[in-house]
């Protein structure tokens, strides 16, 4: 009961001006959720397997209030709005990087790392992508969908290289569907996130029977490609080294190195203009070129080890856009020859089983993924 005589009148304007308020917050429409999409490295398309491929990724920055569940992305040709790809379901889930998973919380990014091939033999001039998603707090039957994040697939020559190694067989290790793979790790430096390893190759050396050592594979002496001679892939100049890292004897006594000391002892060769190729986890005092120092393709640089962030010895080779072995951009590049000697049937038995031998000549590739390949 109010016995203030004031307040009993003020008590009826209150509720009166709360209806209208409510009344007038119903008419006004709700906001579509604020979802900014971007592509921030335009893509340069890289043969593999026999059909052109792209390989870049979505940055998606949820800018409202609410989390967003994202159910499909499609990318298309600007020009004519014809499908090049659609992920979504379980590949959606497979292909972000964000704690949420596909769903994104107000005020977070999530990337979404897309790769997908030609049949057409040729990507358009430009590339729209049209995102899905629902709103997971107002209306989860409402689809939104808006259409952006352009990219321009890179035009000119692809950058090739001569072999790294010799012989063979060599497995070239990387898959970009792995979480933790060199395609999925994403560095942040001076500010600025980029992926080094967008095309990055971890190459072990196996045996006739599949096996990657002779006897016991804790001793890295044992291991075929320990010390196998490091070839400059090309003519140019030696832009930096590292030589200082130890080495283990055993993958057992190996330590943990931080994310930042990951390369081991390692080369930056420069062979164009923002080209370099880095080889890392190099072996101690193998490194026998300098800053500075002009190289011949083919070129004897260092030898096979097991330094930095490792977990057998391999040679670990990318190309990027500066000389930074974790602040800069990956590049794709090819080979000028190599031949397919083989696939892995079961990579989660690898260096346990005899791989599927093949003999097939290939030029102007990249090494398709977990492939087995033997250099001139």
């Amino acid at each position: 009961m109010i016995n203030d005589p004031k307040k009993a009148l003020l008590f009826p304007l209150f509720i009166l001006l709360t209806f209208i308020c409510q009344a007038q917050d119903n008419r006004i429409p709700a906001l579509p959720p604020a979802l900014e999409i971007k592509v921030l490295q335009d893509p340069r398309p890289v043969v593999t397997g026999g059909h052109p491929a792209l390989f870049y990724e979505i940055h998606l920055t949820n800018f409202s209030p609410s989390p967003l569940l994202l159910t499909k992305v499609e990318a298309q040709d600007a020009a004519n709005t014809n499908t090049l790809t659609v992920i979504k379901e379980n590949d959606l889930l497979q292909r972000i990087a964000a704690p949420g998973g596909a769903t994104i919380p107000p005020g977070n990014v999530a990337v979404l790392f897309v790769e997908y091939t030609s049949a057409a033999g040729q990507f358009p001039a430009e590339i729209i992508h049209q995102v899905s998603f629902k709103n997971t707090l107002r209306d989860t039957t409402t689809v939104y969908t808006i259409t952006g994040a352009k990219a321009k697939p890179v035009t000119g020559p692809a950058i090739v290289l001569g072999a790294p190694l010799k012989g063979g067989p060599w497995t070239a290790i990387y898959n970009p569907a792995w979480a933790r793979g060199h395609r999925r790790v994403i560095f942040v430096k001076d500010g600025v996130a980029r992926i080094p390893g967008r095309f990055a190759i971890d190459f072990i050396k196996l045996d006739s029977t599949g096996k990657v050592a002779a006897g016991d594979d804790d001793r890295i002496a044992n291991w075929y490609g320990y010390g196998a001679a490091i070839l400059a892939v090309a003519d140019g100049v030696v832009s930096s080294t590292r030589n200082d890292f130890p080495e283990s004897n055993t993958l057992s006594g190996h330590p943990d190195y931080a994310a930042h000391l990951a390369t081991g002892n390692y080369i930056s060769l420069k062979i164009a203009e923002n080209t370099f190729v880095f080889y890392e986890h190099l072996q101690p005092a193998s490194i026998v070129v300098k800053a500075g120092q002009r190289v011949k393709k083919g070129d004897v640089i260092a030898r096979l080890g097991f330094t930095g962030q490792s977990t057998g010895p391999h040679l670990h080779l990318h190309v990027a856009n500066a000389d930074a072995p974790l602040g800069a951009e990956g590049l794709p590049f090819v080979f000028e020859r190599f031949t397919l000697s083989g696939t892995i049937p079961d990579f989660n038995q690898f260096g346990n089983i005899p791989y599927i031998k093949l003999t097939q000549p290939v030029h102007h590739e990249l090494p398709a993924s977990n492939s087995v390949i033997t250099f001139p």
